[in-house]
């Protein structure tokens, strides 16, 4: 049986960013990323991680900015990466820098990608979104 610091850290790392690697990949934001010219800083708050957060951060019952970045610094910890401060600001500035026609581009391409998920019989009338 699992010690309960393993049990917290694999709830971590579901928290964060391996939920969302089988929809929005990592190598699948890289090439999105350089389709659209989208360059960056190398920091802690990458397009790829700041996305992630974000998203985790719409569905948490705890919308704050810090409890994000905590989840970040949960998430990189338990990964072995280098962790930001617990300071909101550079989480604040790494969303304000990702451009809106990015995000606009993601929508689409991520309820495609949920939709091809989800079981015939879970389906109204067997039928996706497109065939309707």
């Amino acid at each position: 049986m699992p010690n309960r610091a393993e049990i917290l850290k694999q709830q971590f790392l579901q928290s964060l960013g391996f939920p969302w690697q089988s929809i929005l990949s990592e190598s699948r934001l890289a090439e999105i990323l350089e389709e659209e010219n989208i360059r960056y800083r190398n920091s802690v708050y990458t397009p790829v991680n700041t996305l992630w957060a974000m998203i985790s951060q719409a569905l948490d019952p705890d919308k704050s900015l810090s409890n994000a970045v905590k989840q970040m610094i949960t998430w990189l910890s338990a990964a072995g990466a280098i962790c930001p401060s617990a300071d909101t600001g550079a989480y604040s500035k790494a969303r304000q820098r990702l451009p809106e026609p990015l995000l606009q581009r993601l929508v689409p391409e991520t309820a495609e990608s949920l939709e091809k998920q989800v079981p015939s019989p879970q389906q109204w009338c067997g039928r996706t979104r497109t065939g309707l």
